[in-house]
């Protein structure tokens, strides 16, 4: 995942803002990606992987003629596949390396130097022969040395792209390929501009011969002679100069032939990934008076997942219930479902209606930080201080579970109204789930009140996960206790303590 990782990494880099880690670790997505991850690219997974944590519609919702085609026309979706397949190498991970063009390439000066020195071997050779003079042969002598000097210190600026310089040059050519065809181009009309920017690359990669094999005296016989040729002209430091010019010069086209790429791949993922679910649906907007529909929505990583519903008009969602009784995972469905509309234009629901538009930002699993010397508690007021600040933005869906559990009743159910209150404002979607039945009443004007509940008879807990309408009325905590064995005296306490 590291690796794949690597591109949205770079965009946060540069500047581009997208989930938090918290809301990664939130929502499983991960999980999620390895799930949904159809592709056939190593450039591909990359792009998928970024689409999915930038927190941003993709343009997917443009794609579905294509995602049509790709259904329906084997010959169009086999082109397709076999040349993403020729990407499918995990040196092609590397590829983002060259899109943060931090190299130091080769001063100006020093490729004046490596264009002189590149011709005085074979002058001084031709002058010794025609004068048979001991001053030229020295010369000679002293310009092979200096080139050798020059080829192997730009060598070694090339190794770092050892790996991803061969996988640029492939990326270039495959996107050609594709880039024939109108439906591919469709996806980008412009890549036919930037693959003629990049053209020019091509004849300077292929001077690097990384993937010689030596095998075999043949081999490196045929090695020596070749690595003699390029000290004697500098072809590979010349080479070498070139691309790292070109990289940089062509660092927009460059970076513009591998979005193409990946957003190739990520449309064929979609089309299978629809494929092998047993149903989806496309992302509706909101209906008059409605923040948010859902029918038959499910969590693609739960096998036989219960089915739920909800509407929401002017309100958010308040969730009660008891613990594993599925509030969490119900938030957590919500929060990919809106992830897949904006990244996939596909839902994993029979009806998904909400604003693609709106950001997502959770506080679902909270920690005692010790590298920074933070409670759990001072761990969340500084998370949802943060959300404080960011809701007056407008436009967050936020979910929040059991906030502020770290500190005493009173005070925990005091903030958790407050904030609650305040993260509504500005157009604000927010989905809490919490224990604390007394937020229920002073919240109802401003969120809707669901619960999901539990049951135990016999001995046995069990669990429906669905999702009612109201408040939990169910106190099975003890019970639970008496299930898992507890010393009788000891449930008998808490029974006459909750009595009082």
């Amino acid at each position: 995942m590291s690796e794949i990782a690597n591109y949205f990494l770079y965009r946060n880099a540069e500047g581009e803002t997208g989930l938090s880690a918290n809301s990664i670790d939130d929502l499983n997505l991960d999980d999620l990606f390895a799930e949904i991850d159809y592709c056939h690219s190593s450039i591909g997974r990359q792009y998928l992987y970024y689409l999915l944590l930038s927190d941003k519609t993709s343009g997917m919702e443009k794609q579905e003629a294509l995602l049509s085609s790709l259904a329906t026309h084997t010959e169009l979706r086999t082109l397709l596949s076999n040349s993403l397949k020729e990407l499918d190498k995990p040196d092609a991970y590397s590829i983002v390396s060259i899109l943060e063009n931090d190299n130091t390439g080769i001063g100006a000066k020093e490729m004046v130097l490596i264009n002189i020195c590149r011709f005085l071997p074979l002058l001084f050779l031709a002058l010794m022969l025609l004068t048979h003079s001991g001053v030229f042969l020295t010369l000679f002598v002293f310009s092979f040395v200096a080139n050798a000097v020059l080829h192997y210190r730009n060598k070694a600026k090339i190794q770092r792209y050892f790996f991803s310089i061969p996988q640029l040059l492939k990326m270039i050519r495959q996107a050609g390929k594709l880039a024939q065809n109108k439906e591919f181009v469709s996806v980008d009309p412009s890549i036919t501009n930037d693959l003629k920017a990049v053209e020019g690359l091509k004849k300077y990669i292929s001077y690097f011969r990384f993937n010689l094999s030596l095998d075999n005296d043949m081999a490196i016989m045929f090695y020596m002679v070749a690595e003699l040729i390029r000290v004697f002209f500098l072809h590979e430091a010349y080479a070498v100069g070139r691309t790292f010019h070109l990289l940089k010069e062509k660092a927009t086209a460059i970076h513009n032939v591998y979005r193409f790429i990946g957003f190739l791949d990520s449309i064929l993922s979609v089309a299978i990934l629809r494929e092998e679910l047993p149903y989806y649906c496309l992302p509706g907007d909101n209906r008059v008076g409605e923040r948010l529909r859902t029918q038959a929505v499910y969590h693609p990583l739960i096998e036989n997942c219960i089915l739920n519903d909800m509407v929401l008009h002017e309100k958010s969602a308040l969730i009660t219930g008891s613990n594993m009784a599925g509030k969490t995972c119900f938030m957590r469905t919500i929060g990919v479902n809106l992830l897949a509309a904006k990244t996939l234009h596909t839902c994993f629901a029979e009806v998904f209606e909400i604003n693609t538009g709106i950001s997502l930002l959770s506080s679902i699993h909270q920690g005692d930080n010790l590298m920074e010397n933070k409670s759990y508690f001072m761990q969340e007021v500084t998370t949802i201080k943060d959300f404080v600040d960011e809701s007056g933005h407008g436009n967050h869906l936020f979910l929040l579970d059991e906030l502020f559990r770290g500190t005493n009743t009173k005070e925990r159910i005091a903030i958790s109204k407050a904030v609650l209150s305040w993260l509504v404002k500005s157009d604000n979607l927010v989905f809490v789930s919490t224990h604390d039945l007394e937020l229920a009443d002073m919240l109802e004007d401003e969120y809707e009140l669901y619960y999901f509940s539990e049951s135990v008879k016999d001995g046995i807990l069990s669990f429906d996960y669905k999702l009612k309408r109201g408040v939990a009325t169910e106190h099975n905590a003890i019970k639970i206790l008496e299930i898992c064995d507890y010393p009788a005296s000891l449930v008998s306490e808490a029974h006459s303590i909750t009595s009082i």
